[in-house]
């Protein structure tokens, strides 16, 4: 099984799934691109992963094995796996969250306490 992220951003680099995304998400999908585009250049792999997965469904085997391909990368290339899961973030954020009432929190820094949800007793967030 392929870890969700990586299926997210394989989706969105096929194309179809692209049309999902808000501006941070597409923003995101362009930096995602720069990045694979370079290891293309020095991996016919990676490039024939992402030509047999463009304009596919989320559910089509190619994508899936251009998620896998990218798992492929980020276990071979540590400083790759970096920048693909930092750039990557809104567009797994998005496409993962869109057309549901599930809240999605990242949180980094120090706290005291974090509270997450959108309904508190009467007190209401986000309705």
């Amino acid at each position: 099984m392929t870890d969700p992220f990586l299926e997210s951003v394989a989706a969105a680099l096929a194309g179809q799934a692209a049309a999902a995304l808000g501006s941070a998400g597409s923003a995101a999908l362009t930096k995602v691109r720069e990045l694979l585009r370079g290891k293309s250049e020095e991996d016919p792999e990676t490039a024939a992963a992402l030509e047999s997965a463009e304009d596919r469904p989320a559910d089509h085997p190619k994508v899936a094995a251009l998620a896998r391909r990218l798992d492929r990368l980020e276990s071979d290339d540590g400083e790759f796996s970096e920048k693909l899961r930092s750039e990557g973030a809104p567009i797994h954020q998005e496409l993962t969250t869109s057309g549901s009432q599930a809240v999605n929190n990242q949180f980094s820094g120090t706290a005291n306490n974090v509270v997450q949800g959108n309904q508190f007793g009467r007190i209401e967030f986000n309705s």
